[in-house]
């Protein structure tokens, strides 16, 4: 049994790299739902085609613009189809495998190893015509990521505590900690961590094959 700590997009394709192969898995979410609060931006290079369609996702400059908490629970729904278990509003016990993504502790999340490197971002959602000036839909500059998203809106983010406000309000707003640069910021390097972790499992397991767990 893989015991594993976080259900973002890090544990998710950690754990169904490991069912793929037929290993039991149990994810342990301090959140009490998957995909939300949302502390991250619905934004990947690459895309599963499978997952256009119920994500929402449409195709822009940057990448693939989606709700991400709707990847989440697609993601969720996968692994528990495939046999795995995940348990939420429940702390992962020691020893488990560290998916939590280096964040700090904050409300719904789970207390993990904090990652210095990440900065703090902070995120909102909203309508084209309520978009504030300091952004620019399919844009990015060294301090704001802006996007088109399949749903018809458009997600904002900004480096630190600098998110303007516009006119109307956003829908929704949100914070989280990522890298300070904001190519940096898109859940592949989520997914990407998650499988290789994985690997790094099964590689360590007695008679299997070392291979490269890229």
């Amino acid at each position: 049994m893989v015991i594993i700590a976080g259900a973002g997009l890090t544990g998710l394709s950690c754990a169904l790299e490991l069912l793929e192969t037929n290993r039991e898995v149990t994810l342990f979410e301090a959140r009490q739902e998957i995909g939300n609060p949302v502390r991250s931006p619905g934004l990947l290079r690459n895309i599963n085609p499978k997952y256009i369609e119920i994500c929402c996702a449409t195709s822009g400059p940057l990448g693939w613009g989606f709700r991400r908490e709707w990847l989440e629970k697609e993601m969720a729904r996968e692994v528990l189809e495939m046999g795995g278990k995940i348990n939420l509003k429940t702390r992962a016990p020691e020893g488990a495998i560290d998916c939590t993504g280096g964040k700090s502790s904050a409300p719904g999340w789970p207390v993990g190893a904090r990652d210095n490197s990440l900065i703090n971002w902070s995120g909102g959602i909203t309508i084209e015509d309520n978009l504030p000036v300091e952004f620019s839909i399919n844009t990015q500059t060294e301090d704001t990521l802006c996007f088109q998203r399949g749903d018809g809106l458009v997600e904002c983010w900004s480096r630190n505590d600098k998110l303007p406000r516009p006119k109307q309000g956003w829908l929704e707003v949100m914070k989280g900690e990522h890298p300070a640069t904001p190519e940096e910021i898109s859940g592949d390097d989520a997914i990407i961590q998650g499988k290789a972790i994985a690997r790094k499992i099964i590689q360590s397991e007695p008679g299997v094959p070392n291979y490269d767990a890229r």
